[in-house]
């Protein structure tokens, strides 16, 4: 299963190329061109907080084309796309439709030939994710205990005595 994050840079990458064919993991002896390939992305982590880590995801993705500026030309388009939108791409759901206000934020790609006919793209970001809870589910307060401590000499009226009445402690009480 391709997670979120992934799934919406591999869509971003496809519609800015131009559609050209899409190619997961390997890719076959025959393929069609233009293609876009999408290995699987390196991935190192780290501890970000108490409560969260974080992965970060360096992903070298290919343009295959018939002449390498075609390739390249492929992966300018994109490159420049992800520059012009301040480096946000959209998160999308599972049914492919943007989520309005979510994207994954990349570090500023690079391109590159790589051969005659292939260019790579490299999109490289941090994914920062909370720590499943391994110690014993929390529990919520079943009651709060207030005092209120007034300056000597202060009084308060009889009806907000009443209202704080349920709150009181009673002190001095033998034990």
């Amino acid at each position: 299963m391709i997670e979120q994050e992934m799934a919406s840079i591999i869509k971003y990458v496809a519609e800015k190329a131009g559609g050209p064919a899409p190619y997961y993991w390997n890719v076959p002896q025959h393929f069609s061109i233009p293609a876009v390939h999408f290995p699987v992305p390196e991935i190192s982590s780290g501890g970000e907080t108490f409560s969260t880590y974080y992965l970060d995801y360096v992903w070298y993705i290919k343009f295959f084309h018939r002449t390498e500026q075609g390739a390249y030309s492929m992966g300018q388009t994109v490159l420049t796309s992800i520059r012009a939108a301040r480096n946000l791409i959209p998160l999308i759901e599972e049914q492919g439709n943007a989520i309005s206000g979510e994207w994954v934020r990349v570090d500023d790609p690079s391109l590159k030939v790589v051969d005659d006919g292939a260019a790579q793209l490299t999109i490289s970001w941090r994914s920062r994710r909370p720590y499943d809870d391994t110690v014993a589910p929390k529990t919520k307060a079943s009651s709060i205990d207030l005092n209120v401590f007034m300056k000597s000499g202060e009084t308060i009226s009889d009806e907000c005595a009443r209202a704080l009445e349920k709150y009181a402690i009673p002190t001095n009480q033998p034990g």
